[in-house]
């Protein structure tokens, strides 16, 4: 994957470098029509897949990737409005469709690359906290931004040709690429060398997580930086409607392929953990900490939770209002689970198991499994006082608690394989669960988590009990 990153970053130079060297090889290529017909097919499916990938990841929470779908979003739409405005097809022949033509080829890459750089800064956390920034109405904003200048400048050239005018000579951006004009380019090179560093830096971030998760969706993201930056270089130095002003569009295609493949990629790749696993280790997952899963020894918190009563509840009920009334207990007791970091190991029918410190947090998971307890008994509480508004009965439930050493890793065989802890400690959790139904508690946990609470969670001791398969009566605790 490095020699992939370094050719992509070597051959778009060296082919321009090529074609810029001799005259005679950077041959002319003036095509109006078959322009505007390669420039909005590539745009329009551009804007289309990534208007899903931002949809998909805004319902998913995903900032970061909502920003580099709104970076080729922008990309997408401003490069449409460039392929619209070439000059004798829409607008005619005159300075104003030069100019947004220019105007727009510039756009479609710095606005991008102010999106790109954005999501590895400590801006992207600040911008996700904002009410008007969310993930939710960002896109809606930058959609309508977009949509508002590509009617303006199609509708009303003359106005937004004045714009970019103050800040440019008309040959600069109407066709001073390379130097087809003698005219001076303004600021144009420096604009180009903006979004230049703008790219080289997403770059560099998004390389640091490539190499962290060796994820080659991670390394694409990568390529297609460097491949817009290389298009940014023949912008620039290639004069208009040559060999090397095509190149550029070949490698904006190319990047906006690349991307969007490794975007759909990452969130296929995410929907199917966060199935199993809270959106935070996901995410770490995804950035490169490396689940164990061949079996390795750790010190973790393992939580067993079960309804009581589901056996009557099944005489009493037809099998799909039975199903209906697991779920909506279940999907209680999961939920707590994934808010404080813990892994759904697997349901049991009527109840789950779900592992907390696969990631070390200073407690091996005991704080997070007994704040997860308390919230299960907090929200089910509030599910049976609806439930009783509506005249239907309420499903008791137990926890149990255990914290110690067991073997986690993927139990199975390479076709199909869960993740999972085995050992006594799980058995002991599992009984635990068991024993808060004799003790008439929600939630049961032994010594081994009440030492590693920290006072951060107020317990009261329940005294010592007999447990299955323990010669030796166990000390357990509850929730105060």
């Amino acid at each position: 994957m490095r020699w992939l990153l370094g050719a992509l970053s070597v051959l778009p130079a060296a082919l321009l470098l090529f074609l810029l060297a001799d005259p005679g090889r950077n041959a002319s290529l003036d095509s109006p029509v078959e322009h505007l017909a390669v420039v909005s097919n590539v745009a329009v499916l551009a804007l289309a897949a990534a208007l899903l990938i931002a949809r998909t990841a805004s319902q998913m929470g995903r900032y970061g990737i909502v920003l580099t779908a709104l970076g080729f979003m922008s990309m997408a739409w401003t490069f449409l409005v460039h392929g619209l405005a070439t000059p004798g097809v829409i607008l005619g022949f005159d300075k104003k469709a030069d100019v947004i033509v220019g105007a727009s080829a510039y756009l479609s890459l710095l606005v991008p690359a102010g999106f790109f750089a954005v999501r590895y800064t400590g801006l992207a956390g600040w911008m996700s906290r904002q009410p008007l920034l969310g993930v939710r109405r960002l896109p809606l904003l930058v959609a309508g931004a977009l949509a508002s200048y590509a009617a303006i400048a199609l509708i009303a050239p003359d106005r937004v040709a004045a714009l970019f005018l103050l800040v440019a000579p008309p040959d600069a951006i109407s066709g001073g690429y390379g130097g087809t004009y003698a005219a001076d380019l303004g600021i144009l090179p420096y604009v180009g060398a903006v979004v230049i560093a703008l790219l080289l830096f997403a770059a560099y971030g998004q390389a640091r997580e490539a190499l962290a998760s060796r994820m080659p969706m991670h390394f694409a993201l990568v390529g297609a930086y460097l491949l817009l930056g290389q298009a940014q270089v023949a912008m620039v130095l290639a004069p208009i409607w040559t060999l090397g002003w095509w190149e550029y569009h070949v490698l904006m295609l190319a990047a906006t392929v690349t991307a969007v493949a490794a975007l759909f990629l990452e969130l296929d790749r995410r929907r199917g953990l966060e199935r199993f696993l809270p959106s935070t280790v996901v995410e770490r997952v995804i950035q490169g900490d490396r689940l164990r899963l061949a079996g390795d020894r750790v010190t973790a918190t393992i939580l067993f939770a079960d309804l009581r009563g589901s056996t009557t509840l099944a005489e009493r009920l037809a099998p799909e209002a039975v199903v209906e009334v697991l779920n909506e207990y279940l999907g209680v007791l999961a939920r707590a689970v994934f808010a404080h970091g813990g892994v759904l190991d697997k349901f049991t029918g009527d109840g789950l198991m779900a592992i907390f410190g696969i990631f070390p947090d200073g407690s091996a998971g005991a704080v997070a499994a007994v704040r997860a307890a308390r919230d299960m008994v907090r929200d089910v509480a509030e599910l049976d006082r609806r439930r009783a508004e509506r005249g239907v009965a309420s499903v008791g439930f137990g926890v149990g608690i255990n914290t110690g050493e067991v073997v986690v890793g993927a139990l199975g065989i390479p076709e199909r394989a869960d993740y999972t802890a085995i050992g006594d400690t799980v058995n002991t959790a599992a009984r635990l669960e068991s024993l808060s139904k004799e003790l008439e508690v929600r939630v049961v946990f032994s010594r081994e988590v009440a030492d590693r609470l920290g006072g951060e969670v107020a317990v009261r001791p329940l005294g010592s009990a007999a447990v299955k398969g323990r010669a030796e009566e166990v000390s357990v605790f509850t929730l105060a």
